[in-house]
């Protein structure tokens, strides 16, 4: 049943986008925001042979690249990359409810749907087309399989795969440590070592420079298009009042500490421990992407599913972070000026700020409140 929910809903958006969203409103291939040719552009390379980095610009980990070949190799359509997508979308539900069902099969099943309707999850694969939809699947699969498995090495063996497939997997391992002594800290550091020299070593050996480029892009907002995405540091940073993003980067950096101690001294199980340090993340980064909420809410969903006010204040987070992706399409882009332009930024600007109080009281109710999940496990 929740398969068939779940293939209904987006093979809908699906045929819509294809039928009609596509050719009525995205008719100027200058303003598609899909990413489909980068990706169409990196698939290509790795099935002719070449090597990311060195042959073509690679702003992204190299894993997600290579999960990206099945739908170029279809063709790379829009109708092929919305089908893929929403594959793992489906993928994404169907664990949520299978392994959280061991708990408590009714609120398993209300996770599920609820992650499943938030409009960031039903517009990322089909309308957006964007890789975020595979990424979130791997986002959760180390917390999942903390209840189904009870290896930690397991746990950081996809935690690190994780990292290679889109860097915010890097909020998993923290939390993994914390719950560890010396010898099982450095046996799972080890096996993390181990995955990330064999996904790397070869682009470190072939394409050196363009590699460490894509780090410092990734991990300081270096580079040309730094000036991205819907953050309220960046509509700021866009009117001219900007917050250096190493400043931000610093205090988000304390912010983590200061979470991971609070943790340790009241041992927070490991999926809250992640959901607190994804909000202080959301909150401070500078770079912060209109897709990157779907793995937020992803974690968020399961931990407050069993309050109505907190499960409204989620998806009034999707709308006010779909209300400025769409301003920050029109109006901070392409430098499309017009009389309203001002007003438009200033919205998104109130938009951003208001999402940003939510993101607060929900890491203020994650702090106070025991959830279902709380304790289970411990490792």
């Amino acid at each position: 049943m929740l398969l068939l929910v779940a293939c209904l809903a987006l093979g809908g958006l699906t045929a819509a986008d294809r039928l009609y969203v596509d050719r009525a409103v995205n008719t100027d291939p200058a303003t598609d925001h899909t990413d489909n040719q980068l990706y169409v552009q990196r698939a290509q390379t790795i099935l002719d042979g070449e090597l990311l980095y060195r042959d073509v610009e690679t702003q992204t980990p190299p894993l997600i690249n290579y999960l990206l070949v099945p739908p170029v190799a279809l063709g790379g359509s829009p109708l092929a990359f919305e089908i893929y997508f929403s594959f793992f979308i489906a993928l994404t539900v169907l664990a949520l409810f299978a392994v959280l069902s061991r708990l408590d099969e009714k609120k398993a099943l209300w996770v599920a749907l609820a992650f499943l309707f938030v409009p960031t999850t039903l517009v990322t694969p089909t309308l957006a087309r964007q890789d975020e939809s595979i990424v979130v699947f791997f986002f959760l699969l180390p917390l999942l399989l903390m209840y189904v498995s009870r290896s930690r090495h397991l746990y950081a063996l996809f935690a690190a795969l994780g990292i290679w497939l889109k860097m915010h997997s890097v909020f998993l391992v923290p939390p993994l440590l914390l719950k560890s002594n010396r010898r099982q800290a450095l046996q799972e550091m080890g096996v993390m070592a181990g995955v990330s020299l064999a996904v790397t070593l070869p682009f470190f050996l072939l394409a050196l420079d363009q590699f460490v480029w894509h780090l410092r892009f990734y991990l300081l907002g270096e580079g040309d298009e730094a000036l991205q995405g819907i953050s309220l540091w960046r509509i700021l940073e866009s009117q001219g009042y900007a917050v250096p993003s190493l400043l931000l980067i610093g205090v988000m950096g304390t912010a983590l500490l200061v979470i991971y101690y609070h943790s340790y001294r009241h041992r927070l199980g490991i999926w809250k421990t992640v959901a607190l340090t994804l909000l202080a993340y959301f909150v401070l980064y500078p770079k912060i992407h209109y897709e990157y909420f779907l793995i937020l809410f992803a974690v968020l969903i399961p931990l407050l599913i069993e309050s109505k006010k907190m499960m409204g204040m989620t998806y009034g987070m999707a709308a006010l972070s779909g209300i400025t992706l769409l301003i920050e399409q029109r109006y901070l882009d392409w430098g499309t000026a017009s009389a309203h332009d001002a007003v438009m930024v200033a919205l998104a600007g109130l938009c951003m700020a208001a999402l940003d109080v939510l993101l607060v009281l929900t890491f203020r109710h994650l702090l106070t409140t025991r959830t279902w999940l709380d304790g289970k496990p411990l490792f």
